[in-house]
């Protein structure tokens, strides 16, 4: 496999980010995954960017959020599981995350309020952290999905 394998062909974005009926295979399930990790991390770049960046930030993220739901629930479908199971899916990524962030904390420091450069710097600090935060817990998470075995017809 190349990196060309898990691009999302824009034909089949519809197809494979919305709608929570149906079923998809594993590939399929890895090309969702990177669109919505890849959108989720420009997204967290224009966040920065007051007023509209929060405006921007809030419809994106909740269309990447039901896309997210989307897909974890057509491959739990895809393994004969209910989609119901999406919960599990959802919390698995809330652990994960929240493990690398205590992890990653400590590397990005801490603020002082008093000083405007230490909270510049906090800004793009935390920003990166939520970035790599967001990479690892959805890429675990999203690896353990994409080997689920498909249930037997």
């Amino acid at each position: 496999m190349n990196f060309q394998d898990f691009i999302l062909d824009p034909k089949d974005a519809q197809r494979v980010l919305f709608g929570a009926s149906g079923k998809l295979g594993p590939m399929d399930f890895a090309k969702g995954l990177v669109a919505i990790i890849a959108v989720s991390l420009v997204l967290n770049i224009i966040s920065v960017v007051p007023v509209i960046g929060g405006l921007i930030g809030l419809v994106v993220g909740l269309v990447l959020a039901y896309a997210w739901v989307c897909i974890f629930s057509k491959r739990f479908h895809d393994a004969g599981q209910s989609g119901w199971m999406t919960i599990a899916a959802i919390v698995a990524v809330i652990v994960v995350s929240m493990v690398v962030s205590v992890i990653l904390t400590p590397v990005f420091g801490g603020v002082d309020v008093t000083n405007m450069a230490s909270l510049q710097a906090m800004s793009t600090g935390l920003m990166i952290k939520n970035m790599i935060t967001s990479v690892i817990a959805n890429g675990v998470v999203g690896f353990y999905m994409f080997k689920l075995k498909p249930a037997a017809v």
